[in-house]
């Protein structure tokens, strides 16, 4: 008889085991990785922030975004040479040339791109604060993510720029304040071998920005990776350098003189030119 319950209550326990993981893995990939929030340490999914991530057929997590170009271009100061935009933000086309997959963002670029050896500084663009960093996954790599605050950038919006492909795990930890043209990590090839970049990969920078109304975000994803501002769209990275813009829409009214932006720059120096810019170029630029 004791033996006849002891086998009675193990399958009890079995099958409670089992609701409870099954009631487990139907909850949101962010709600078994640690939740929401305003430090994504716990706290409630804003009203209205969905996640509309997934991951395809490849094994690369995507999340959709509407992407319009905005015809910006950079102009560096005369007297420095700087790495310029291999792929732009919007552009069906990556840095060789090659068309990018469809099933993402309707084929277009969500982030512009600068090639870089392996090891190069990245700056901070403009002054703010850590927020995430980790390792992703494919097409993703090791990540930063930095939140600027109005005050920060000179425009009206919360700004969320996320670093990728890093050659290691930076060195600020979330929460530390970073300010405009600190080195914040180093370049790499990070999430990049396989694929369309082959084995070697492709050592870059992926720049993505993120303007919103507000400082709140939310952590989400498998990788729990991806931070979405409340109220905050994707768009051009360049945006940020562009002074006297109060919406998005302005952007795209733009006139064609207007579109292409001085861009300051941090020297080898590390100074910045002109002194007292709020924004700058993501790497240091060589004196020519």
């Amino acid at each position: 008889m004791p033996h006849r319950l002891s086998a009675v209550w193990r399958a009890k326990l079995q099958g409670i085991s089992l609701l409870l993981l099954a009631a487990l893995l139907a909850l949101p990939a962010t709600a078994q990785m640690g939740g929401f929030g305003r430090k994504g340490m716990g706290g409630e999914r804003p009203a209205g922030m969905q996640d509309n991530s997934s991951v395809s057929s490849d094994g690369v997590e995507r999340l959709e975004h509407e992407i319009t170009a905005t015809g910006l271009s950079v102009a560096f100061p005369t007297e420095f040479e700087c790495a310029p935009i291999a792929s732009p933000f919007a552009s069906p086309d990556r840095f060789d040339g090659s068309t990018r997959r469809g099933d993402r963002n309707s084929g277009l670029h969500g982030g512009m791109d600068l090639s870089l050896k392996e090891g190069t500084p990245l700056l901070a663009i403009s002054s703010g604060e850590v927020i995430a960093r980790g390792e992703g996954g494919r097409l993703e790599g090791i990540y930063l993510w930095l939140r600027h605050a109005p005050a920060d950038t000179g425009l009206p919006f919360w700004v969320f720029i996320k670093y990728q492909h890093l050659a290691a795990l930076p060195v600020p930890n979330v929460g530390d304040r970073v300010q405009v043209g600190q080195v914040i990590g180093l370049s790499g090839n990070t999430g990049t071998t396989g694929g369309a970049f082959g084995a070697a990969g492709y050592p870059h920078l992926h720049l993505s920005a993120f303007y919103g109304p507000r400082s709140e975000y939310i952590k989400k994803g498998m990788f729990n990776s991806m931070v979405q501002g409340q109220g905050a769209a994707l768009d051009d990275p360049l945006i940020l350098y562009l002074q006297g813009v109060s919406d998005l829409k302005q952007v795209r009214n733009v006139s064609n003189e207007h579109r292409q932006i001085s861009i300051a720059v941090v020297g080898e120096d590390g100074a910045v030119y002109p002194t007292g810019s709020k924004s700058v170029w993501p790497v240091r630029c060589k004196r020519k």
